[in-house]
């Protein structure tokens, strides 16, 4: 005796189950005259014979080999990606130099406008300013010299060996007034630094107290660029101007370093007044000490200048 098989359907929109005569899904109201009864799927799956695995034939149409032409573009593609990432990288490099130059632009015209005040700075603003402003000051100077020398010798044979004498000569000079310069402006900032805790009982970091005294000295700037170009003209009326404004840039590094130690107005648990006497009389000193070693070394080097000389000539 056979079995009684209950055919259904199910409706594809809503998945109730509706008898195999009904054309209307009676829960949504879809046409379900189309939808095939849910044993009918079973069925022909029973009944279909299963087919014997077949062996896998390869293909005889097989893949087109990439050709010497595609190959070579994607060789070449690979330095264009790296090439492009590189300037993005030169890209990102100039805009963060170029935004530092802003900045320090900036920090620049504020102390002009405000010398007293503290404008916003990276640490190294005080100590890149004034190492460039004294590589300016003796660039300005060897130039002068050299150019001074040669306008005056000539181009003889003798005129070539002074020169080149003078040449040496000049060099090792200016080397050492840039570390006199280097060494003085050091030790006054040092001191400084201890006569301001001294004076305050506390005191900034090292260099933001250099960024202080910077800032408040920055016209100094303006007067060291103008004394280098006189200097790199060289004429005797460009020596007059460049040289007193180098002058007067010292004076006011030397007074900017008086002012940050005594113009605090944090209050004070010594007397200013022998603050600014600590910085005075130990820049004295210092300078004092400073001179006789480089003026010694001058004085034997214009000794060998003037032996070599006379050596040369004779």
């Amino acid at each position: 005796m056979e079995e009684t098989e209950i055919t259904m359907k199910t409706c594809p929109n809503c998945g109730a189950k509706m008898g195999a005569d009904v054309n209307f899904c009676t829960n949504c109201g879809a046409d379900i005259r189309n939808v095939p009864l849910d044993n009918a799927g079973n069925e022909a799956q029973a009944t279909q014979p299963v087919a014997p695995e077949q062996p896998q034939v390869k293909s005889s149409v097989s893949e087109p080999k990439p050709t010497r032409r595609s190959q070579h573009a994607q060789v070449n593609n690979q330095p264009v990606a790296s090439v492009q990432s590189s300037n993005q990288n030169a890209n990102v490099q100039s805009a963060a130099v170029s935004e530092k130059v802003t900045n320090m632009w900036q920090w620049f015209v504020d102390s002009w406008k405000h010398p007293f005040t503290t404008p916003t700075a990276e640490k190294w603003y005080g100590w890149g300013t004034l190492l460039v402003e004294n590589v300016l000051l003796i660039l300005g100077l060897y130039i002068c010299v050299n150019k001074y020398t040669q306008d005056q010798i000539g181009n003889s044979d003798v005129g070539e060996v002074v020169e080149n004498v003078v040449s040496n000569f000049s060099t090792s000079l200016l080397f050492e007034l840039f570390l006199y310069l280097i060494l003085t402006i050091v030790a006054m900032i040092a001191v400084a630094y201890y006569a301001h805790k001294f004076v305050y009982g506390h005191t900034e970091n090292i260099l933001d107290f250099v960024n202080r005294i910077v800032s408040c000295s920055n016209l100094s700037a303006i007067l060291y660029v103008i004394s280098f170009i006189c200097l790199i003209i060289g004429s005797e009326d460009m020596l007059k101007i460049g040289l007193p404004l180098a002058g007067i840039a010292m004076i006011l590094f030397t007074l900017a370093v008086y002012a940050v130690v005594v113009g605090d107005n944090a209050p004070a648990v010594q007397d200013k007044f022998y603050g600014l006497l600590i910085v005075v009389v130990v820049q004295v000193i210092v300078m004092y000490i400073l001179g006789r070693i480089f003026g010694n070394a001058v004085y034997g080097q214009v000794q060998d200048l003037i032996h070599s000389s006379f050596n040369n000539m004779f």
